[in-house]
């Protein structure tokens, strides 16, 4: 299957500081990739970077779609009910007809369970409601590649599951997706590869049994055993 996405050799510097060292990274249209690894290491930075809101440095990428990012704070117009919020970017930015934004801004809803508070204002949410409504609004402008910056760290553990099933749903469907995540349950049980990065670099990369099961690199199996309780 063809990549939908290569970076080669990216480098991305932050005043004093090297976010990433020639990161070189591929994404096949289909594929799910978790990336893991500690604060600081990278994970954001790389994401940022393949939907243009970081200006690498050097390297090169070839992209060959569209993106849509769900961040780890839910971002959401505040003074916009969450059907607006949804249809509010297709009919800006993609000048599609405010009647179909509406409808289709309903279906996402649907699919993510919030129908029923189309017309509640964000801070009447769940931080997991807001999330929910971030992916539609996300998945709205019909996205080749979804990226997810910690989607759950903000949330309490009770409802992350609630935006975690949405995710796995999606995965289900074969939308392809990057997915930056502390959660190592839905990394083993969902990506079809994934990637641990430390200090800006990608220090090991495989399939989720290879990473959890056998991990190569003294560095990855010293983080899991911090990350992975028995």
């Amino acid at each position: 299957m063809e990549n939908i996405l290569e970076m080669k050799n990216i480098v991305k510097e932050f005043d004093n500081c090297t976010a990433l060292h020639e990161v070189d990274f591929s994404l096949k249209k289909g594929e799910i990739v978790a990336i893991i690894g500690p604060s600081g290491s990278g994970k954001s930075s790389l994401l940022r970077c393949i939907n243009g809101l970081n200006t690498i440095t050097s390297g090169s990428i070839e992209l060959r779609g569209t993106t849509g990012m769900v961040f780890q704070h839910f971002n959401l117009f505040p003074h916009m009910t969450c059907i607006k919020n949804v249809a509010y970017a297709p009919i800006k930015v993609k000048k599609m007809d405010k009647e179909e934004a509406y409808k289709k801004g309903m279906e996402l809803l649907d699919m993510v369970g919030l129908a029923s508070k189309a017309d509640d204002y964000p801070n009447h949410l769940s931080g997991g409601q807001k999330q929910r409504v971030a992916i539609a609004r996300a998945l709205a402008m019909e996205p080749d590649i979804m990226l997810f910056d910690e989607a759950t760290s903000a949330l309490d553990p009770e409802i992350t599951g609630e935006v975690l099933e949405v995710m796995k749903r999606l995965a289900e469907e074969h939308m392809t997706m990057v997915v930056v995540t502390h959660e190592m349950g839905f990394a083993r049980e969902v990506a079809d590869r994934v990637v641990f990065m430390d200090h800006g670099k990608i220090v090991e990369e495989g399939s989720p049994e290879e990473i959890f099961g056998n991990p190569k690199n003294e560095r990855l199996r010293s983080f899991l055993s911090t990350v992975i309780r028995a």
